[in-house]
Order: structure tokens, then C-alpha cells, then sequence
């Protein structure tokens, strides 16, 4: 089964209004290169021998490292890992450069995510990202340039944000020739100055209808392209799937590097030092990164698996979870049952998942799941 390598870069130029992700805007040069000479001690150190794997490098915004620093640790990569399945690198416009995009060919990335959101200065505006229309689509033009395998990302359910102008956005992303795309909706995380806007009546989300109209607006337009779902917010043309995500939907094996990086490890699941100086800090003296794990109950591990599988298209197979973690299956498969009798979830070929019409309330569906 593949194994995954994320490598955290948890540093942004600015923070965006809607992110409760684990970054900063806060740093110097000197504390980038620190970070980085850290993050390769810990790879060195943390290192497992692997047959097939795929590496991811996160964020935060991997591309706002100088050339220099990526260089250095995408060499050390290269050296460490030299043959990877596939090997993403995170991007955002206003830092991705064609002196970098270079250094990731040399290095042997296959593929660029590229962090657009939207064509449209004004949502741009609300989300708090610092790059415009324009240079999404300069920069997104340049990386296809370089990688055949680009994938763009974009948000929707933005304050204001009507059907007709989420088409345009698709219309625009198309029109750069992505092999994948992934269509995010919108959460308002509690404490972002987003939710706080929308909270004090400053801004307005869609409505229901309209949110409606645009998560099916998002499947109709990419497949005139030859996108099609494979799991709830994320299209590809065919084989050009992330495999790195796909490792966390089959709850697969992968070890994360870096400040507040998770690993997911023979049935445990370790975390490191969230704080980036703290981290640093205990890589330099020779202290494990590691603070905290926690080991996964068989019943947890077919739960969780279950979970993230019916976020795919493809659904999930118990037999298959109960042969993989030598695990009992039969109290999942009662539940599964009981939800299919309720037009819920639909079994196809032995699999079950959850319907076409009822993705825009899967979270709703995973939670009776997790409360049966």
C-alpha cells in the first residue's frame, strides 16, 4: 500500500481572513532558514524505508521559500527519497517564480498545486489573499509551462459570491488546462476575522439555494472538460488523481515532518510541536519532536476508515477494512446497512457510498455514522 511524506512549511506573507490552519505570518529570513535546516534533521532522523510513496510539501506556502532554501531542501529530498510515485509542491501566486519552478523540475516534483481561490479581486479581497486575478492567471500559465500535472484550487460560498459568478471562476480555471482542481466550500472557522465579519452583519454568506445551485453548478462544468469527481471536492481527468490525498482517504500510513505535522503510523497517530520556534528549538537539541501520540482502538480504526472512504466516489468495502486491520466489521456493517435502508448510502458491486444527490449533506451522514 502507498505511504505518504508530508513536510509542513507552516509560513505565509499574510494570514488569510478565513484560515485556522496551523501558519504564521510571523518570521524573518533567519528564522526560515532555521526552520528549514530543522525540518531536515527531523527528515533524516524520522526517515522509513518505504517501497512506494508519494511526498507532499504543505502549508502554509511552501513557495514563499527563497530559492535558495527550497533548493537546499528539496535536494536533501531528492538525495534522501530519490523516487517518489508522486511529489506535490504547494504554491501560492504572488511567490511562485520561474526561478522556482525550475529548481522543483531539477528536484523531480511532478506536480503544483496552485492556491488561486478565485479570478475575482472583490472575493479575493474577503478572503484576505494578497495575489489578483490577474497574476493567478499569469502564474497558473507560467506553471503549466513547466508541469503537465497542475491543479488549481478554488473556494466557493464566498460572501456575495453568486452562481453565475463561481462559472465564471470555473470558466477561467478551465481555460488554463488543469489536470485537477479541487472546489472547496467555504467554512467559517470560529475566531477568524472572516467569521467575525459575517457574525457582525459585514458580510453575507450565499444562501441555501444558492449554495445548492453552485456545488452542482462545480460537477456539470468540470466534466465538459473531462474532470470528474472523485471525492466530494476534489475533480481530476482520469489518472491524474493526487495519489498523497488518496493515502489519507484509504487511511493509509504517512509520516509528517515539521511544526504541528500528524503522522498516522502503525495504528498510531503522532503529533509534533505546533509552536515553529519550539520546534526548532527541540530538533537543535537532539529533544523528539514528538509531544503527544495516541494509539488507535481496532473499532477506531474501521471507524475512521470507513469515514474518510465514503468521502470518495469509490466508497469503502468492509470486507476489504476488516482484512486490512484484522478487525471485527460486523457492528460497521449494521450501520452501513441500516443507512442504506434509508436511501442514505447506496451498495454498488459490494461498496458503499454515499449517493451522488446526498454529497452536499455527507457530513450529515458521517456523523450518524460516528454516533451509532
Amino acid at each position: 500500500m502507498t505511504k505518504g511524506l508530508y513536510l509542513h512549511i507552516p509560513f505565509c506573507k499574510m494570514k488569510c481572513s478565513y484560515c485556522d490552519f496551523p501558519s504564521t505570518d510571523t518570521w524573518d529570513e533567519e528564522l526560515l532558514s532555521a526552520y528549514v535546516k530543522a525540518l531536515i534533521s527531523d527528515l533524516r532522523a524520522s526517515l522509513l524505508a518505504w517501497d512506494k510513496y508519494t511526498i507532499y510539501l504543505g502549508g502554509g506556502t511552501p513557495s514563499m521559500l527563497t530559492s535558495a532554501l527550497l533548493e537546499e531542501l528539496l535536494s536533501v529530498l531528492k538525495e534522501l527519497l530519490p523516487d517518489p510515485i508522486e511529489f506535490t509542491i504547494e504554491a501560492n501566486p504572488e511567490s511562485l517564480t520561474k526561478e522556482k519552478l525550475e529548481i522543483m523540475v531539477q528536484a523531480g516534483v511532478t506536480r503544483v498545486s496552485l492556491g488561486i481561490q478565485s479570478f475575482n479581486d472583490r472575493f479575493l479581497a474577503v478572503l484576505g489573499r494578497i495575489h489578483t486575478g490577474k497574476a493567478a492567471r499569469e502564474k497558473a500559465k507560467t506553471a503549466r509551462e513547466y508541469f503537465d500535472n497542475l491543479s488549481l484550487d478554488l473556494i466557493f460560498g464566498i460572501p456575495g459570491q453568486t452562481p453565475e459568478e463561481l462559472e465564471r471562476d470555473l470558466e477561467e480555471a478551465l481555460s488554463l488546462e488543469p489536470s485537477h482542481l479541487s472546489a472547496y466550500s467555504l467554512t467559517l472557522e470560529a475566531k477568524t476575522p472572516l467569521a467575525r465579519q459575517v457574525e457582525g452583519g459585514n458580510l453575507t454568506l450565499p444562501r441555501e439555494e444558492e449554495w445548492l445551485e453552485m456545488f452542482h453548478l462545480i460537477p456539470e462544468k468540470l466534466a465538459e472538460r473531462g474532470l470528474e469527481r472523485y471525492e466530494i471536492s476534489n475533480f481530476s481527468l482520469p489518472g491524474k488523481e493526487c495519489l498523497h490525498n488518496l493515502v489519507y482517504w484509504e487511511n493509509g500510513e504517512y509520516l509528517g515532518i515539521g511544526a504541528s505535522a500528524v503522522s498516522h503510523l502503525e495504528g498510531r497517530r503522532l503529533f509534533r510541536e505546533k509552536d515553529p520556534l519550539a520546534y526548532i528549538q527541540r530538533v537543535f537539541q537532539g529533544i523528539s519532536p514528538v509531544v503527544d501520540e495516541e494509539t488507535l482502538s481496532p473499532w477506531h480504526k474501521v471507524l475512521e476508515t470507513a469515514i474518510v472512504g465514503l468521502r470518495t466516489t469509490r466508497g469503502i468495502d468492509p470486507e476489504a477494512i476488516e482484512k486490512r486491520w484484522d478487525a471485527e466489521v460486523s457492528k460497521l456493517k449494521t450501520i452501513l446497512e441500516g443507512l442504506e435502508a434509508q436511501g442514505l448510502l447506496e451498495r454498488v458491486n459490494n461498496r458503499w457510498r454515499i449517493p451522488e444527490r446526498l454529497l452536499p449533506v455527507s457530513n450529515d451522514i458521517m456523523v450518524r455514522i460516528l454516533e451509532a
